[in-house]
This record gives structure tokens, C-alpha cells and sequence, in this order.
């Protein structure tokens, strides 16, 4: 953070005007360490709020920055900063590339996951009454990452970064995959060289997905989504999205052996790691075709066909069809193993 103004004044001709992006949650230390460091770059900031809550993860959002960006005069020599979560960063970024046609931004996430995923992908959001179908590409000058933020939180925080890590890697190569399992002990002791090699290895993995001459290879970092939403929308919104997006990866993976022939040995590697990294298996009721209606649901709202992002090998995930036949087989598979964790524990219905 102590480079910010260095950092941030290369991102324009000249600094004139900043806009501060942040969630009203924002602590009042670091929004003041911001903007300390945007003035003694050369800037003039005014302080953009964005509201907390649904509201932030919605089309709405992002109106609110846009009419805020026109009382300030913002032009598209200015810059635009944005602190905080995904979503927030999510809602910046796409606010940026909006005004006049794109203006400057940079993004500070504060949060693993938004460090791993912000440069490449941003939180889906609601619009027309529609949630999470609202997105596209980010394209941000710039994006800060102090680690300090992800070696000061618990261990609990930093879980949905390491989800999106596993998933990008995996998407890369069968060498970074390889280096994932050597980077899980050193994550979980809190090694900060750990999170620089793993947050550097992810954005190379995910630059080359989005960037991918496949339109099919493009989906890679799909791997897991649909069955995360599928269990969202039948677990409700009590579990933590870290904990589904494990869940469908864990499924995906079983599901692409026989539709995509994905090694087994990989998939059970897959399994040790999120072991390793404290991220247990998720115990539920649920009745098999509801799962299949929810999977199908889920893939609906986005295509016409029924398609899974399945890895073949690590290093290849590819949009993949699969017959009704197998995925019901691995459905009720899946489903009878979670209520079969439950051994007197509580379930998730």
C-alpha cells in the first residue's frame, strides 16, 4: 500500500481527479491510507459509497457510481479506485469501462478471493429482477494486492480464495496443479511468499483461459458453478459459497471420470487438498431429482444445452455434454454420500 501513489499516478496522463469506490463497511483506516496516498499523487478524490448488502450485487450498483461519476465531472483521463470484496471491485470495474467509453481504474481487493479472480472475471450481477446475470470481462489498469490484508485474516477467510485457486490451477496445467499441492501447507501456515506464488500462478492461469483462442476452453473457470448454483438454490443461502463451489467441483470431478475421462487419481487428489486446506465435505438431505431439476435449472439460465466445464486432464476443462444417463447415476451417487455423512449430525435440508 505504501506504493500506491506511485503506482496508481502511472495509470493516467496527468492525475486531476479520483474517484474513491468503497462499501460504507470499509474500514476508516485504510479508506484514509487511500486517500492520503491518491492526494500525494496529485489527485482529487472524491469519496464514491457503495451500499452494502444485495443491493451492492446489482445492475443498481453500478448506476449509483455512473451518477456519482457525473456529479464529480469525472472525465475518461480520470481514475477510478475501488477497495474492497469481489463484488465491490466487481461493481467498480464495470463502472469504469462504462464511463465514456472507459476511463482508468484501479482495483485494491482486500480480500484472497477477490485478489485471485478481480483482473480476470467479476461477481455476476442481478438486473431485471434477475440475479447474477449481469457481467462481463473486467478490464482494470491495475490491480493492488497486499498481502498483509490475506496474513491477518483467519484462516476461514481466506477458504474462498483457496476454492478459486484450486480451480484455477487446475484449469492451467498439469505442472501447476502439481505446484498446487506444494503450495497447500505453506498457504495454511500463513507463508506470505506462499499467497505471492500462488496469487501470481493464478492470474497467469486465468489470463490464458480468458484470453484462449477455444471458445470452449474460455468456460474453464466455470468448472464448479453449476453445481454450486444448483445447491444454493436448494440449501438456501445459510451455507457459505466457498463450501458449494468445493461441493460442485467435488461433483464435477466424479462426473467427468465417465463423461470426459478425467483421471481418478486427480479427482482424489482434488479431495486431499480441500482436506488439507479445511474445507470438509458439506452433509445434506436432498432428494435426487430435485438436485437433477436444480442442476438443470442452474445450466438453463445461462445456455440452451445442457453443458458441464469438465476437466479432461489438468490443463484442459472443456464444455462437455452429458447424457441424462450418467448424470442421474452420479446424482443419486452424490446425494446418498452426503446424507450418508450425516452419522447424527445435523443435516443441511
Amino acid at each position: 500500500m505504501d506504493e500506491l501513489s506511485r503506482m496508481v499516478r502511472g495509470t493516467v496522463g496527468l492525475p486531476k481527479r479520483a474517484a474513491l469506490v468503497a462499501a460504507g463497511s470499509l474500514g476508516a483506516e485504510l479508506e484514509t491510507e487511500i486517500r492520503h496516498e491518491l492526494v500525494d499523487a496529485g489527485f482529487t478524490v472524491t469519496r464514491i459509497v457503495l451500499p452494502d448488502g444485495d443491493e451492492l450485487q446489482s445492475m443498481g450498483a453500478v448506476t449509483s457510481v455512473l451518477e456519482d461519476l457525473g456529479h464529480m465531472g469525472a472525465t475518461r483521463d480520470d481514475v477510478l479506485v475501488c477497495a474492497g470484496g469481489a463484488v465491490a471491485c466487481s461493481v467498480g470495474s464495470l463502472a469504469a469501462k462504462l464511463w465514456c467509453g472507459g476511463m482508468s481504474c484501479a482495483l485494491i481487493p482486500t480480500t484472497f478471493d477477490a485478489m485471485i479472480t478481480v483482473a480476470t472475471s467479476m461477481e455476476p450481477l442481478s438486473a431485471g429482477g434477475v440475479s447474477g446475470v449481469a457481467w462481463m470481462t473486467p478490464e482494470p489498469s491495475l490491480v493492488v494486492c497486499d498481502i498483509d490484508f490475506v496474513t491477518e485474516s483467519s484462516l476461514s477467510e481466506r477458504a474462498c480464495g483457496y476454492v478459486y485457486l484450486m480451480g484455477s490451477l487446475l484449469a492451467d496445467s498439469r505442472r501447476s496443479w502439481d505446484r498446487m499441492g506444494e503450495l497447500v501447507p505453506r498457504l495454511v501456515e500463513g507463508d506470505s511468499r506462499a499467497y505471492v506464488d500462488a496469487l501470481a500462478a493464478a492470474q497467469l492461469a486465468r489470463r490464458a483461459v480468458v484470453t484462449a483462442a477455444n471458445p470452449s476452453a474460455r468456460n474453464a473457470l466455470q468448472y464448479g458453478l453449476t453445481c454450486a448454483r444448483a445447491l444454493r438454490a436448494c440449501l438456501g443461502g445459510g451455507v457459505p459459497w466457498h463450501v458449494l463451489l468445493a461441493e460442485g467441483m467435488r461433483f464435477e470431478a466424479r462426473l467427468a471420470v465417465e463423461a470426459a475421462k478425467f483421471d481418478v487419481d486427480a479427482v482424489f487428489e482434488q479431495d486431499d487438498r480441500f482436506d488439507d486446506l479445511g474445507i470438509e465435505e458439506l452433509p445434506f438431505k436432498l432428494d435426487v431429482d430435485r438436485f437433477i431439476d436444480a442442476l438443470k435449472g442452474a445450466n438453463a439460465r445461462y445456455s440452451n444445452r445442457l453443458l458441464f466445464a469438465l476437466p479432461k486432464n489438468p490443463g484442459i476443462i472443456r464444455l462437455t455434454a452429458v447424457t441424462d444417463d450418467v448424470l442421474v447415476r452420479h446424482a443419486s451417487a452424490y446425494v446418498a454420500s452426503r446424507a450418508e455423512l450425516l452419522e447424527g449430525d445435523e443435516a443441511v435440508e
